[in-house]
């Protein structure tokens, strides 16, 4: 995942004084993720799961960040999406071919959040709302050319009013992904999939 600037961990816990939303979901099955930064101004990153045993019916979480800073350092601006979508969002019978294909618009509020902050770095002020809505479609497919594991992940990440914890098991493997996010062509071969096992991701807003 995608680190933050740290001058955006130091200055954004302004508001995390207000938050009523938790939620936790553990990960069990098949997952895909990649990150990108274009530029030192400009960053996102997407990560999807399912949530059950692999080869069972499941609910899948995303969890999507977009971060823009001002060349100058004098604003930024974040988006984040995160919840439960539609089980038929997030297909494929295996690692070697995973598809995401959801309508931020239709995901349920009781059960996921969007955001986006837009935060003056010089007055140390925030002004946050919902995020314009659009379609995520994206295709991961193995690559092989790396296999890892990771045993143990701990990451907390703080993101003006939210707060990300994620807890990682997984088998990995590296992959490309293509397709769009928000109608903005994606192209890589640096995405990863695998399968989590005991992973976890708790959100506080």
């Amino acid at each position: 995942m995608k680190k933050l600037p740290a001058l955006l961990l130091v200055i954004l816990p302004l508001s995390l004084g207000a938050q009523t939303t938790r939620v936790f979901v553990k990960q069990t099955a098949e997952f895909a993720s990649f990150s990108q930064s274009p530029d030192a101004f400009n960053s996102l990153s997407l990560s999807v799961s399912r949530i059950a045993n692999s080869g069972t019916p499941a609910t899948a979480q995303i969890l999507f960040t977009q971060l823009s800073i001002a060349q100058d350092f004098s604003t930024e601006t974040f988006t984040e999406v995160s919840g439960t979508i539609p089980p038929a969002s997030f297909s494929g019978a295996s690692t070697a071919s995973l598809v995401l294909n959801v309508d931020t618009s239709t995901l349920d509020p009781t059960t996921s959040f969007a955001i986006t902050c837009n935060v003056d770095l010089i007055a140390l002020t925030e002004v946050c709302g919902p995020p314009a809505n659009g379609v995520i479609q994206l295709t991961f497919a193995a690559n092989n050319v790396q296999n890892t594991r990771i045993v143990d992940f701990n990451e907390i990440i703080t993101n003006g009013p939210v707060t990300t914890h994620v807890r990682q098991k997984s088998d990995n493997g590296t992959a490309n992904v293509t397709g769009t996010i928000f109608g903005t062509a994606v192209s890589s071969s640096q995405a990863t999939v695998g399968v989590n096992h005991d992973s976890s991701l708790e959100i506080i807003m």
